[in-house]
């Protein structure tokens, strides 16, 4: 793991749950292909009114960002793809 990610990690460890830090570290870890939250959902087995919120906060916090990019969820409507801030995610 790079020292940057080692570092994001121990600026956020106070303040995020359980939840929260499951879901960030998921975006961590999907580095620039990033997630919808459906993708979330479906990898994390949470339900949409967990993940939303807990995604928000994190976007809300500067931990999350907006790619400007959409994926296809399983309906067929584009949804937004986001992803880490952090420089140092795992690629």
């Amino acid at each position: 793991m790079k020292q940057t990610s080692i570092e994001a990690r121990a600026k956020i460890e106070p303040q995020i749950g359980t939840l929260r830090r499951k879901v960030y570290e998921f975006f961590i870890n999907r580095g620039i292909a990033g997630a919808t939250d459906q993708e979330v959902e479906r990898y994390l087995h949470l339900d949409g009114n967990t993940v939303r919120p807990i995604r928000g906060s994190l976007v809300k916090d500067g931990f999350i960002i907006d790619t400007k990019t959409t994926r296809q969820n399983a309906n067929g409507n584009a949804c937004i793809v986001w992803r880490s801030a952090e420089e140092g995610m795992l690629l």
